[in-house]
């Protein structure tokens, strides 16, 4: 202590013993908050012996503090933890002590195809190993390896690989076939097309991983082009000149082929052989048989003439024929010939077919014919032999004019025969009739209409030699009479608006006139309409009808009575009205708002039956169609009664709406005005 007191500013200082030494602060001041710094300490300085290992050795320079420890394996061990350990304060070495842990590497992998060799014949750390191949081998990797202290093996474990040679080199124009480049393995080097090989063909691969030798090139060999041969082509077959082409040849038509038919070209460069030749192949003279005639066509050797050749002037000929040539055999007059007439001069230098032979041929004489005689062309009956017939006049050929000798000894044909020459039934127009005999040469064919028709033309032809009717045949038209004329004070309606030969036409009078004549004027066959033109006059005066007018009334009322029973009775018994007057008439004219008079005409229209006469059933138009039924106005109906039915067509006819019973007729008078009439019947 500084003073002898522990009060504020004192100093006190620290020391210590023998082998010991201060740690901390050696001086502390008595402050306000107490002593200044930590508490010191009085550590040992001087350690005991660092501690042994096993398998190892320890060396120390001192002890003291500060000292150090320095740790050592034997061979075969490895040190594990820190080899050196210091002598620290407070008597303690530091750290923890190491320790030697034995290594041993093990036995390295042995290679395929190869050994290992322990250099000194342990695997312990720092021992060597050596590997080494087999035959045809080679080492890759290291050769030589160490134990590390870790216990490993200083490398990986090399290995043997076969022994294989570079990719070789292949030279333009060449190829290699080979399976692979191994040691031992060979190699066969080949030439594109049109190359020759220089060198060896073969290379193998030694163990050196080299080839024995070096690799060959190919050399570009070319002949050139053929020169050409005449009159024949030539073919590179592999459209090439180079060495181990072909070319072949062959001629044009009508040639052969002279050497041989292939040329290679050559190492040499050149084309084997010799080009050959193309020469014109030639028929010689045919065979000319017996009474036979020989003709050639198309020999170029005489521009294309025909040649004729016969027995004597081919024996002393050396003509000779191109391809194509043709001979054509004839037989002499009355032969015939069995073969083919026709030989051809083919590409082989032959005459195609065999030679033909002729045969001579009889076919007799022919008799003549009735109305007729027969003619031999030639005065010959032999083989070809023409027979010609002609008939009398009025009389002509039934069959063939000429017949030939066949090669079978007969003449063609049938025998033909003389008939009379008669003309054929001319075409007839419509409702044309026609009156002729037999219709031989002059007969005379006479024509006519049907009834209503007239007659255009001629009405007679004559039958001519040469089996034609002369002239045209006439034709038929209808009649027309022509539209009627008109009357005065009336009206004149053609029914169906024709005026041919049938067609109807009816005659009505305006009101306050009345119709003298026939109301119906029928077309007839002459081209005029039958009767009298009728013509409408003037009525009587009021007071005439005044003084008989009770009595009309009387009649009048007596007879439409009687009219009603009687259809009553008719209705009764025929379950069908009978009407005494056109009430639907009537009653349609009722609805009309005109008070003025007009003229009307509801008659029967036969129109199929009057425009084409005879072609089928009548078509009628009927205003009385039975009680119970509305106006037809002109409808159309089939197989009605007809008004005009009771009418003969040659009679004049004045009352056409009457309804006939018992003889008695009854017939409207004409009424005053303000009415309308209506098929003869006045209403108001």
């Amino acid at each position: 202590m500084s003073e002898q007191r522990t009060s504020y500013g004192v100093q006190a200082t620290y020391s210590c013993h023998e082998n010991y030494t201060l740690i901390g602060n050696e001086n502390r001041t008595c402050e306000l908050e107490g002593w200044s710094g930590k508490q010191p300490e009085c550590l040992v300085d001087w350690c005991p012996e660092p501690p042994t290992i096993v398998g190892g050795t320890v060396k120390v320079n001192d002890r003291r503090a500060g000292s150090t420890a320095i740790y050592e394996c034997e061979q075969g061990y490895v040190l594990v933890g820190e080899p050196v350990s210091s002598c620290g304060l407070g008597g303690e070495w530091s750290g923890k002590s190491p320790s030697c842990r034995f290594v041993d590497c093990g036995s390295p992998a042995r290679p395929d195809h190869g050994v290992v060799m322990l250099l000194n014949l342990t695997t312990t750390a720092g021992s060597m190993v050596r590997f080494e191949c087999d035959d045809d081998y080679w080492l890759e990797g290291a050769s030589e390896l160490y134990c590390t202290t870790e216990g490993k093996w200083s490398g990986d474990v090399p290995i043997c690989e076969l022994v294989t040679c570079d990719t070789p080199t292949v030279p333009p124009g060449s190829f290699v076939v080979g399976y692979d480049y191994n040691v031992h393995s060979k190699i066969t080097y080949n030439c594109d097309p049109g190359h020759v090989l220089r060198g060896n063909s073969v290379l193998e691969c030694l163990d050196t991983g080299e080839w024995n030798t070096e690799a060959p090139f190919c050399e570009y060999i070319d002949c050139g082009a053929i020169t050409p041969i005449p009159h024949g082509i030539h073919k590179y077959t592999m459209n090439t000149t180079f060495v181990g082409s072909e070319v072949t040849f062959s001629c044009s038509q009508a040639h052969k082929l002279s050497g041989v038919p292939k040329r290679v070209c050559l190492e040499s460069g050149i084309w084997s052989d010799m080009s050959p030749k193309c020469e014109e192949i030639r028929c010689t003279e045919p065979i000319l048989a017996p009474h036979s005639l020989l003709s050639v066509t198309g020999n170029d050797r005489m521009y294309g003439r025909t040649l004729i050749r016969t027995s004597e002037s081919i024996q002393n000929s050396a003509q000779t024929y191109r391809i194509g040539a043709l001979a054509k055999y004839r037989c002499e007059r009355g032969y015939k010939m069995v073969g083919e007439a026709l030989v051809t001069c083919e590409d082989n230098g032959q005459w195609s077919g065999t030679v033909p032979e002729c045969i001579y041929v009889e076919c007799g004489p022919l008799s003549n014919i009735d109305r007729g005689k027969v003619t031999l062309a030639t005065n010959a009956t032999y083989y070809g032999a023409a027979a010609l017939y002609e008939c009398d006049i009025n009389f002509k050929l039934d069959g063939v004019s000429r017949r030939l000798c066949t090669e079978d000894g007969t003449w063609s044909h049938e025998t033909p025969k003389c008939i009379e020459i008669t003309c054929e039934e001319p075409e007839l127009s419509e409702n044309l009739i026609m009156e002729a005999g037999e219709r031989s040469i002059g007969s005379l064919a006479k024509f006519r209409c049907q009834r209503g028709r007239t007659l255009f033309g001629n009405d007679t032809r004559v039958c001519q030699k040469n089996g034609k009717w002369t002239g045209k045949s006439p034709i038929c038209k209808p009649v027309d009479c022509g539209r009627p004329l008109p009357i005065e004070n009336g009206r004149v309606i053609v029914v169906n608006e024709t005026t041919l030969y049938g067609g109807s036409a009816e005659y009505h009078c305006v009101p306050g006139f009345n119709r003298i004549g026939q109301y119906l004027r029928k077309c007839t066959e002459d081209g005029a309409w039958s009767g009298d033109e009728p013509r409408c006059e003037l009525v009587a005066t009021e007071a005439q009808e005044s003084s008989g007018l009770g009595t009309g009334i009387a009649i009048g009322a007596t007879v439409i009575i009687a009219l009603l029973i009687m259809i009553g009775l008719v209705f009764i018994h025929r379950n069908k009205a009978r009407p005494v007057k056109n009430t639907e008439n009537v009653q349609a004219a009722e609805t009309k708002d005109e008070r003025s008079a007009a003229v009307m005409s509801y008659s029967t229209l036969e129109a199929n039956n009057r425009m084409h006469l005879d072609n089928g059933p009548p078509v009628t138009f009927n205003t009385f169609h039975g009680a119970g039924r509305g106006l037809s106005n002109g409808n159309r109906t089939i197989g009605r009664e007809n008004i005009y039915d009771q009418i003969p067509n040659e009679q004049l006819y004045d009352a056409p709406y009457e309804m006939r019973t018992n003889d008695e007729v009854y017939e409207p008078e004409p009424t005053t005005a303000n009415m309308i009439t209506i098929n003869g019947i006045s209403v108001r």
